[in-house]
């Protein structure tokens, strides 16, 4: 034997020496690699002083161009809001037609002599009129006013801070308005002007280019210019950015250690927007770029020399060292085995002793050795151990274990008798160790062994519905021997009541039947949750409810469980709700448009519409008023009346003739609504539309 093993033993020291040199250079290589790392973040760090150093330079070139501009727009606002013919339109609570004509006159003169205001809006709430300095739209009555966008903005200039742009689109033409209004004390006024959109993104990015220059709103939308940059980073970095740096500072296109280029942005003050910059290294400072190039690529080189040498290593020198001290191993059987091989062994052998020995006793087949009656107990997660060390002192000796893992613990208790287990479960409790503990009734036979491991399992299944109990004993399960208190009649009411939007009812019939099914056994209680979890899912599919998931993910203690219907609940009822005002809207609108078809027909009424539309008239009536605060019948009134009241200022024919196109054939039924609903006679009404005309 002494020749063969001396060629090993050579062999060993052969590899012994190749791995020592192989060593010895992964070494060396790995420090210049430390070397090399060492350079590269320290050019890293220099181009982002360099990176810092331009934004600071950007940032004070964006804040002279705003400001610039803004005191442009500010300079020329002024001396229109305050030109005492403009006040006049803006505060007079009576303007003469001299006053008009010379307020207007005088708004399209700036606006002619402007290079960069294309139409000014004046607002004047006393007179609820709009002034314009468009050639193409006359100024008018808010209501009557050509552009209803620029009514909303002027009659609520509380919604926008001052001197902030916001780009407005009307029909092809683009503008940037600017919102200016005062408190007097003839009451608020305000000025919308709108500035030429070409002039003011002129100011604003001048001669710079487009593909590096950009304007952004704080959602990271494109302003300026209309097309947006390929190589734009996601608005998500900017945010994160923004979150850190504040409102000016860098975004990198990618996490890589080659920094190359960034986006740097500046937020512009007052408005809301970014001023984006693309800024290239390789322009800004070439030399840096160079140098940090070249270490990069030689820091691949030195890295793909290490990964080369380590493929060596693995595949060259380590297999045969293996394959050696596996012969060795072998040839060595003897009692030579080392003891990490001894130890490895040895828990393979017990692993497996105990998982047959488990095996065997969920059989209900007892072990020669061990001792009736036996108690089966078990303890989840940690637990486990814990259990283990206390019954070493209570049980006077350690217990055999039958299985342990990081699940669940399996201890068999021998020579156990009830009053013993009994002793046990009172040393158990006062201990308070980390729950849930299971054990079983004293077992004198293999059935009744196998009817503990089952009742262990049902234990661990219902174990959720006793929050904050430690022990759980098999004696609970005789109070699981009643039938089912599950009644599918509560589940009906509660689906009827989710239907009718009741959601406290709802809730109630839930708790109900939580009550009368937590006394049943586990496949019980699971098949009535299922039951309740497919009505559920029903009603959800019906309204378009968002899911609340699968149900058994809920099954793992009564809190999660009653927050997973309570969440489901809500959500039905909020969107069977949303489904019902839908309805009734499209209900609504149904009425109304049969209204303005039928109303100068003498007959229309809440009948007739119920007839046109197919519907009960009581049903149409209710859900109507439900969602107008008014009749049909007093709707088809107002129609009438409205419809009367134009026709009275467009046209000169007599007020009985009127009121027959608009569907009334007896005159003097009329004249009453129209005083009811007006306070005012046909004639009176017709007499003040020229004054109310010319007060405009």
């Amino acid at each position: 034997m002494k020749p063969a093993s001396r060629p090993t033993e050579a062999s060993v020291i052969r590899l012994h020496s190749r791995l020592f040199h192989a060593g010895i250079s992964i070494l060396l290589l790995l420090s210049f690699l430390a070397v090399f790392l060492f350079l590269f973040f320290q050019f890293r760090t220099a181009t982002f002083q360099s990176i810092t150093a331009a934004n600071d330079s950007f940032g004070n070139y964006v804040d002279s161009v705003l400001e610039l501009t803004n005191a442009n727009i500010r300079t020329s606002a002024m001396q229109m809001f305050y030109t005492s013919s403009i006040r006049n339109l803006r505060t007079s609570g009576s303007l003469t037609w001299k006053e008009r004509t010379i307020g207007q006159r005088d708004l399209g003169s700036f606006v002619s002599s402007s290079a960069f205001v294309d139409s000014v809006m004046v607002y004047n709430q006393r007179l609820d009129m709009v002034f314009t300095s468009e050639d193409n739209y006359a100024s008018a009555p808010a209501e009557q006013f050509h552009d209803q966008e620029a009514v909303a903005l002027l009659s609520h200039p509380e919604g926008h801070s001052y001197l902030v742009p916001f780009r407005r689109q009307e029909g092809q033409s683009v503008h940037y308005a600017f919102l200016f209004y005062a408190e007097e004390p003839s009451g608020p006024s305000a000025m919308l002007i709108d500035v030429n959109a070409r002039w003011y993104e002129a100011q604003l990015l001048g001669s710079l280019s487009r593909e590096r220059h950009m304007i952004v709103d704080g959602e990271g939308q494109v302003v300026l210019p209309s097309v947006e940059a390929a190589d734009l980073p996601p608005w998500e970095l900017f945010e994160a950015a923004m979150a850190d740096g504040g409102g000016s500072g860098y975004v990198l296109p990618e996490d890589s250690l080659f920094v190359s280029s960034c986006w740097v942005y500046h937020l512009l003050d007052q408005t809301g927007w970014y001023y984006l910059e693309h800024f290239r290294l390789e322009e800004a400072a070439p030399g840096l770029f160079q140098v940090q190039r070249v270490v990069l690529v030689v820091f691949a080189a030195v890295s793909a020399a290490v990964l080369g040498l380590l493929l060596y290593l693995f595949l060259y020198i380590l297999p045969p060292f293996f394959h050696i001290s596996r012969a060795l191993d072998t040839a060595n059987l003897g009692g030579q085995n080392s003891a990490e091989k001894f130890n490895a062994l040895l828990s393979s052998h017990r692993a497996y002793e105990a998982t047959r020995k488990l095996q065997e006793l969920q059989a209900g087949v007892f072990p020669p050795d061990l001792s009736l009656p036996v108690v089966l107990m078990t303890a989840e997660g940690e637990a486990g151990e814990a259990l283990s060390v206390h019954l070493r002192h209570v049980y006077g000796g350690q217990p055999p274990l039958v299985s342990q893992g990081e699940l669940q613990t399996t201890l068999i208790l021998p020579a156990c008798t009830s009053m013993g287990r009994s002793q046990i479960l009172s040393a158990l409790r006062e201990a308070k160790l980390p729950a849930p503990l299971f054990i079983s009734t004293p077992c004198y036979s293999g059935k009744q062994l196998t009817e503990a491991f089952r009742a262990i399992e049902e234990l661990q299944r219902l174990a959720f519905l006793y929050p904050g109990q430690g022990v759980f004993c098999q004696e609970l399960l005789k109070e699981c021997n009643s039938p089912s208190g599950f009644c599918p009649e509560t589940v009906s009411a509660m689906e009827a009541a989710l239907k009718k939007g009741q959601l406290e009812v709802a809730q109630a019939k839930w708790l109900l039947l939580l009550g009368d099914i937590r006394g049943d056994r586990y496949s019980a209680f699971s098949f009535a949750i299922h039951y309740v979890d497919k009505m559920l899912s029903a009603l959800e599919a019906e309204y378009g409810a968002e899911g609340g998931g699968p149900i058994d993910a809920a099954l793992t203690s009564l809190g999660a469980l009653q927050e997973h219907i309570d969440g489901r609940l809500r959500r039905i009822t909020e969107a069977q709700a949303a489904s019902q005002q839908q309805l009734s809207d499209m209900l609504c609108d149904a009425v109304w448009r049969e209204i303005h078809r039928l109303y100068n027909n003498e007959n229309c009424c809440s009948q007739m519409i119920a007839d046109q539309l197919g519907m009960s008239q009581s049903y149409l009536s209710r859900q109507f008023r439900s969602g107008t605060g008014m009749s049909i019948n007093d709707a088809v009134q107002h129609v009438r009346i409205d419809k009367v009241c134009k026709l009275l200022g467009q046209s000169s024919q007599p007020v009985e003739q009127i009121a027959r196109q608009a569907g009334y054939s007896n005159t003097k039924y009329f004249f009453v609504l129209f005083k009811k609903y007006t306070g005012k006679t046909p004639a009176q009404f017709r007499s003040e539309l020229p004054a109310a005309e010319g007060q405009g």
